[in-house]
C-alpha cells in the first residue's frame, strides 16, 4: 500500500463536475487555441483528478472552468499544472484563482466531505 502524501485530501465527488480547459503557456497566461473537457472524479483545495480523452502531458498548464451543478457561473481556476498522467486521467494541481472562486471551491469539498460521512 502507498502512503497519500497530499496535504490536502481529496474528496470524491458524487456526481459528475463536467469541467472545460484550455491549454496555457506560462507564464504569460496566454490561452492558446487548445481546448479540452472532462469531469472530475476527486477534488481539493489545491488539485483534483480529472477524466478527459484529451491528450495532455505531466507539465501542461490550463486553464479551467468547472459547472458545478447549484452555481449558474462556472468556477473558475486560472491556471492549474499537470503533476501527473495516467491513461486517460490526470493530475492538477491548482497555482492560482480569485480569492471568491477559492471560498467557493472550499464549499463544494465541505458539502462533498459532509455527504461523505453522512453516506
Amino acid at each position: 500500500m502507498t502512503a497519500d502524501l497530499r496535504r490536502h485530501p481529496r474528496v470524491p465527488l458524487h456526481a459528475t463536475v463536467p469541467l472545460a480547459f484550455s491549454f496555457v503557456d506560462a507564464p504569460t497566461s496566454v490561452s492558446s487555441n487548445r481546448v479540452g473537457n472532462g469531469t472530475i472524479a476527486n477534488l481539493s483545495v489545491k488539485g483534483c483528478q480529472v477524466h478527459s480523452d484529451v491528450p495532455i502531458q505531466k507539465g501542461d498548464h490550463v486553464s479551467l472552468r468547472l459547472h458545478i451543478s447549484h452555481r449558474d457561473v462556472p468556477l473558475s481556476i486560472e491556471m492549474a499544472t499537470v503533476r501527473w498522467t495516467k491513461a486517460h486521467a490526470f493530475g492538477l494541481e491548482f497555482i492560482s484563482l480569485w480569492p471568491a472562486d477559492e471560498t467557493v471551491l472550499r464549499e463544494v469539498i465541505d458539502m462533498a466531505s459532509t455527504h461523505r460521512r453522512t453516506s
